[in-house]
């Protein structure tokens, strides 16, 4: 009975604690965004019926019967670029165009424009028209690319018959002029008034030449520049090389100077060129042997070395350190391949032990020309430049010589010179900057919305 009773009991106690039959409470629903509901989209039927508008494709059934032949796009729209080294017509067959209609096309812009002076990167809009024929190239329609600054070529089909149509753009050449007060930096307060970053650093870099922009410009001098400016009617900008540079002080230009000839050099009003000190390094390798007394490391005992030896590796190209005359280029005993340059004032410098030698005696040399390259031909140890220096034909130290060059204008090219100075004058502070005229040839088509939401193929 009692283990009856425990029965019982412990039955009673099971059934107490048996749970409830109550509805099982379900997880909160789940917050669907944009993206969730399109991963759902893409697992259902939807999409087919939508056209497949978020980019996924269901797999192909037996119920799929393949097409014989698919129809192909009425035309295609693509953009190709004029990569460096690439040929016109290379880059058009790249993007489709047949060879012959590619090398018509490449002879109608070359009657137009010099080929070469298309700048690399420059990209062209191309049509392509219906396929003629299964196989072959498809036509080309229509093309079009900026072809200058004031040009725009295009070429289209009329009538069967590719023709190119020329697009001048109108363009305001007027130079911009800023001034302003130095204040406590000058590129700064260059900058704020509107100065391209580029002509700033040009500025500073010519009147540094002249005067010490910490020491010799003050705070209450003003600056005047004059940059290139080119401004098209289609928005673009173009900003060219600083023309014109000068720090004016109480109302009088303290200095000016204005870029001038085929190598952009800069002449002060009274037409003498830019200040030019200091000797080219004639290779970028560090100094290893100085000038002095030292024991020579082939013939064992010490006596004069008459130069500076610069390391470098062999065949670093050599300079010359400043505007010359080749007086000798050839073998010169234990110098091995020599070349010597005079120079004004007297003076003349010495290249040796040179792997091959780049110019002939009685050529005139500009600084920073390559005359040589580094070698190890002579008394040597090994590749290295051996740099000597004369005055009057006497050895010196090279190290204790600078030279300071100047240009100056004369005759026809002086008074050339100062009309060129006395336009600039003419131009006023911000005159590049009014509103330009609108361009009377230039009609603005109305633009599809559906042009406008089309991404073109970029052809590399």
């Amino acid at each position: 009975m009692r283990g009856v009773a425990t029965l019982v009991g412990l039955s009673a106690l099971a059934l107490a604690a048996w749970p409830g039959f109550n509805r099982v409470e379900a997880a909160p629903a789940m917050a669907i965004d944009a993206d969730v509901r399109d991963e759902f989209r893409s697992q259902m039927i939807m999409p087919l019926a939508l056209g497949g508008d978020n980019g996924r494709r269901m797999a192909a059934t037996t119920a799929v019967i393949p097409l014989a032949s698919a129809p192909e796009r009425p035309r295609l729209d693509l953009v190709a670029t004029l990569t460096q080294g690439d040929s016109f017509d290379r880059m058009l067959r790249r993007a489709g165009v047949s060879e012959i209609e590619a090398s018509q096309i490449a002879g109608m812009i070359g009657n137009a424009i010099d080929i070469s002076d298309i700048k690399s990167g420059t990209q062209v809009d191309i049509t392509l028209g219906r396929r003629l024929v299964a196989g072959e190239p498809r036509p080309l329609d229509a093309l079009s690319f900026r072809a200058r600054f004031d040009l725009q070529l295009a070429v289209e089909r009329r009538d069967g018959q590719l023709l190119l149509d020329p697009r001048p753009i109108m363009v305001d050449a007027t130079p911009l002029r800023i001034r302003g007060t130095v204040g406590g930096s000058l590129y700064r307060s260059a900058r704020a008034a509107g100065a391209p970053a580029s002509s700033v650093q040009q500025f500073l870099r010519v009147i540094g030449t002249e005067l010490s922009l910490d020491r010799e410009i003050s705070s209450k001098d003003e600056f005047d520049l004059i940059v290139d400016y080119k401004r098209a009617a289609t928005g673009e900008i173009e900003v060219g090389d600083l023309l014109y540079a000068a720090i004016v002080r109480n109302g009088e230009p303290r200095k000016r100077l204005m870029r001038w000839g085929p190598e952009g050099r800069y002449f002060e009003a009274s037409g003498v060129g830019e200040q030019r000190e200091g000797l080219m390094r004639p290779v970028p390798g560090a100094i290893s042997s100085r000038y002095g007394m030292r024991r020579h490391p082939i013939l064992g005992y010490r006596r004069m070395h008459g130069g500076l030896d610069f390391r470098a590796g062999h065949g670093t190209p050599i300079y010359a350190a400043t505007d010359g005359r080749v007086d000798y280029a050839g073998r010169n005993g234990s110098y091995g391949n020599y070349v010597r340059i005079n120079h004004a004032g007297n003076l003349g410098t010495g290249y040796a032990h040179m792997s091959r030698i780049a110019v002939r005696r009685g050529e005139n040399v500009r600084r920073g020309q390559v005359i040589g390259y580094v070698g190890s031909t002579g008394l040597s140890t090994g590749p290295h430049l051996h740099y000597e220096m004369y005055r009057g034909g006497q050895k010196i130290d090279p190290a204790s010589v600078r030279f300071v060059t100047r240009a100056q204008l004369t005759g026809k090219e002086l008074a050339d010179f100062r009309a060129q100075l006395d336009l600039l004058q003419l131009v006023e502070p911000g005159a590049a900057l009014a509103s330009l005229a609108p361009d009377p040839d230039a009609v603005e088509e109305p633009v599809r919305e559906i042009d406008r939401l089309e991404n073109r193929q970029q052809v590399r």
